[in-house]
């Protein structure tokens, strides 16, 4: 990506309509790239588990990826 320099924020804020899009889905898809970034990040288990069995592990592993 590359580095403007600008000598006021008028000409920044020119050159940046310039650089967006006028097409309104592009405009969206934007919007969505952004909100998505946005997000909060998924809850996750923290920690060592220790099981038994393999079966154990797996429904533990399916019970935490439900959250």
């Amino acid at each position: 990506m590359p580095v403007y320099k600008y000598r006021s924020f008028q000409a920044a804020r020119e050159h940046l309509k310039e650089l967006q899009s006028s097409h309104p889905l592009a405009k969206l898809s934007n919007l969505q790239a952004l909100l998505y970034a946005l997000r909060p990040p998924k809850p996750c288990a923290k920690g060592v588990f220790k099981f038994k069995t393999l079966e154990d592990a797996n429904r533990h592993r399916h019970g935490v990826e439900s959250l």
